[in-house]
């Protein structure tokens, strides 16, 4: 039985550690004599947690509960990523609410705090998943059925509005032998979609976060 190919899972976990923790450094310098960066700071905000909210549904909807009926001894590592997701959720619906406020006018003291906490947060959870929870779809899963478990999770998100921020922020944090690898075994509709809105995506991330963005550096 021939292994799985996690190179996405992995890919699109290192992409969320690195631009939470960009994007807690850029509130750092957000400004309201800045508008247009404070509206695409927002904007942006607002396609990572897309991005962040649509990877917790295909793993609560999808991998976990396959990974359990096939690992019943996964069950025992899930009770903690519920209570994780359940927190990461709270944190970033105050998040949310403080870009807002921020947008609005407000100083970033709070919205700074938060997001730092919503890294630290992102990376002591996505550090346990990748170092106790993925080793087990490749120890327990077969890559035709992983194929066909990962095909029934994208399905279900369809290709809609947040894919035009998804598909080139996971792109673009790859590594290029990883973008190449994603991109072939990509359907057509996501690499029309890569094509069309990566130009898009680089000037919003160039406006809203003020650096160049960290390259993910991810296992291939």
């Amino acid at each position: 039985m021939s292994a799985p190919d996690l190179t996405a899972y992995r890919t699109v976990h290192a992409c969320l550690r690195g631009a939470a923790h960009r994007i807690a450094v850029a509130a750092r310098t957000l400004s309201p004599d800045d508008p247009s960066r404070v509206r695409a700071f927002s904007t942006y905000w607002d396609g990572f947690a897309g991005e962040l909210d649509a990877h917790h549904h295909i793993e609560d909807e999808f991998f976990f509960p396959a990974l359990v009926e096939r690992v019943p001894v996964a069950e025992e590592y899930l009770a903690r990523i519920e209570g994780e997701h359940d927190h990461l959720d709270d944190l970033m619906a105050r998040t949310t609410i403080e870009v807002a406020r921020v947008s609005a006018g407000a100083g970033t003291e709070t919205l700074v705090s938060l997001l730092d906490e919503v890294a630290d947060h992102i990376d002591d959870h996505l550090d346990f998943e990748d170092a106790d929870l993925l080793p087990l779809f490749e120890r327990h899963f077969g890559a035709e059925e992983y194929e066909a478990l990962d095909k029934r999770a994208m399905k279900s998100l369809g290709i809609g509005r947040q894919a035009a921020f998804t598909i080139p922020f996971i792109l673009k944090g790859a590594t290029p032998p990883q973008r190449l690898h994603l991109l072939a075994h990509a359907p057509l509709a996501f690499r029309v979609i890569y094509q069309l809105a990566r130009h898009r995506h680089d000037r919003l991330e160039a406006t809203a976060l003020g650096v160049a963005p960290a390259r993910a550096a991810v296992a291939a």
